[in-house]
């Protein structure tokens, strides 16, 4: 089984591919059906609509069914600063260790803030005929004060989980991608395509 992927990110794509065996599935950028790399314009409200924009377009354009998503972070003190606009808060030339240090930044002053924080992960495989199947996961943790662990990539390090006293970058690929919601709900989207 080929899954074509709507990304031009290649850690996406070793992410997804790292949760199954190649003879299983093999994930495969659009890029490799077209002669170019597109940027959608994410212009939805929420991460469902932003993550259906981009499989729909993907698959019109090449003619096969894509495998998109969208995601983000959400601070509880800060509701309305990430979410859908996680990608644009940001400069688009960011290291992750200069995005984490701008997020402890926006807690200066504020010792008594909540720093529960929400990553959530939406699917969406898309067919060129406009029909589509959805997952969507979401993983609670607390904001660190400081960058924590040295594995896995984005916010992983300062991504702390209260009930494994770790952040995501402190565990070992297996246990990071039992949490991760994007890998949840790649699994749950496989299942309903094999269906």
């Amino acid at each position: 089984m080929t899954i074509i992927v709507g990304t031009n990110n290649q850690g996406k794509l070793q992410e997804m591919q790292s949760v199954y065996p190649k003879e299983q599935i093999t994930f495969v950028s659009y890029t490799n059906y077209t002669n170019q790399a597109y940027e959608i314009a994410e212009t939805g409200t929420t991460y469902t609509e932003n993550a259906l924009i981009k499989a729909r377009f993907y698959a019109k354009t090449i003619g096969k069914p894509v495998l998109a998503d969208d995601g983000g972070l959400e601070l509880e003190t800060f509701p309305d600063l990430l979410g859908v606009e996680t990608a644009r808060f940001f400069k688009p030339d960011m290291t992750d260790t200069q995005k984490n240090v701008q997020l402890f930044h926006l807690f200066d002053g504020q010792e008594t803030a909540s720093r529960v924080i929400n990553l959530h992960a939406v699917l969406v495989y898309a067919w060129p005929n406009g029909e589509y199947l959805l997952s969507a996961k979401t993983l609670k943790g607390k904001l660190t004060t400081k960058e924590i662990g040295e594995q896995g990539y984005g916010f992983d390090k300062i991504f702390y989980l209260p009930e494994k006293d770790k952040t995501l970058a402190q565990l070992p690929k297996e246990q990071r991608n039992k949490l991760s919601p994007r890998v949840s709900a790649l699994k749950e989207l496989i299942e309903k395509l094999k269906e």
